[in-house]
């Protein structure tokens, strides 16, 4: 069930709009004030936010600046509601980056159709959004890895090359099913203690056997991310002949820095989209969203943009 937030200080509009909202099935959660609002929108995550001007305490602005500035948040369709239509309201409404806008009085059919239409968009842009990641990682020149549940949830196609499965036959297997017999308690110890907290990272270097029953070297490295409130093992895999574990460039380092606009476009990166349609979401210049990108990996001493997105979910910067 989709909820739905209303932050506005009218309680004869809020028991209203409560009331026909969740006979649309929607799971309504209703308050006065700003604060109020933004509390409730951290401990439930609405899937919409509809925002009256001025409600109590902050103001809606206040509220839709702060939902702006947390990373689980920003991205919540927010509908602003006001009394007033005047052509400097909507435009400062519109220049802070506010989805849709409702004049009252209005009609509820009306707001459940905004509602449904921000849904839907909302729906859109995040399949797209995951396609393009999904391909984007899909294509990298490092095996990438996510292990949860005693099992391989994702594997990219680098992944399947070096123990020469396919992805249909690595997905939901469990990583003792192709480790050496030697290797299978220090390796799970290690796991092990990643998934109880008592270390975030782990590298290794062990022994798999691959599908064709050859035994190879490979280096293992991870760390615990947060997938869909799940804890998860993140990693690269690399195949070598070496004792020593060749890191690859996005580790053993300190977290970078990033403005609140490099952000942004590190966001729109780890999903996959070009320079010039991040440029078009930003109302940025491709030459200005390249001279992010470019700082960006600086920062990180990365390569690519592969390289980046997946520095950046090892380090908490883009959540999956």
């Amino acid at each position: 069930m989709r909820t739905i937030l209303i932050i506005d200080s009218d309680s004869e509009f809020l028991q209203t709009a409560s009331e026909y909202l969740t006979s649309s099935g929607f799971d309504v959660i209703s308050v006065r004030d700003g604060a109020t609002g933004v509390q409730r929108t951290l401990q439930y995550i609405p899937d919409v936010i509809l925002c009256d001007a001025e409600p109590e305490g902050l103001s809606g602005y206040e509220v839709f600046n702060m939902v702006q500035q947390i990373n689980s948040t920003a991205v919540i369709p927010f509908i602003f509601l006001t009394s007033k239509s005047t052509y400097q309201e909507l435009r400062s409404a519109m220049n802070l980056g506010i989805d849709d806008l409702l004049v009252k009085p209005f009609e509820m059919k009306e707001l459940k159709k905004l509602i449904d239409v921000r849904l839907e968009r909302q729906e859109r842009i995040l399949k797209m959004a995951d396609e393009k990641f999904n391909t984007l990682i899909d294509n990298a020149y490092t095996a990438i890895y996510i292990y949860r549940d005693q099992q391989l949830t994702y594997v990219n196609q680098k992944f399947c090359d070096i123990l020469g499965y396919s992805k249909r036959e690595l997905l939901g297997m469990n990583l003792v099913n192709i480790l050496f017999k030697d290797d299978i308690q220090p390796v799970m110890n290690k796991i092990n203690q990643c998934f109880k907290g008592i270390q975030k990272e782990m590298e290794l270097n062990f022994r798999v056997i691959k599908k064709n029953q050859e035994i190879a070297n490979i280096d293992w490295a991870g760390s615990i991310v947060n997938i869909n409130g799940k804890k998860s093992l993140v990693g690269a895999v690399s195949q070598t002949n070496k004792g020593e574990i060749q890191r690859t460039p996005y580790e053993n380092q300190d977290k970078i820095v990033l403005t609140p606009r490099e952000k942004e476009v590190l966001e729109y990166i780890c999903q996959g989209f070009s320079t010039s349609e991040i440029a078009g979401f930003l109302n940025l210049s491709t030459r200005t969203v390249e001279g992010h990108r470019n700082r960006l990996l600086k920062k990180a001493r990365c390569r690519n943009s592969v390289c980046l997105a997946i520095y950046a979910i090892k380090n908490g910067l883009y959540q999956i």
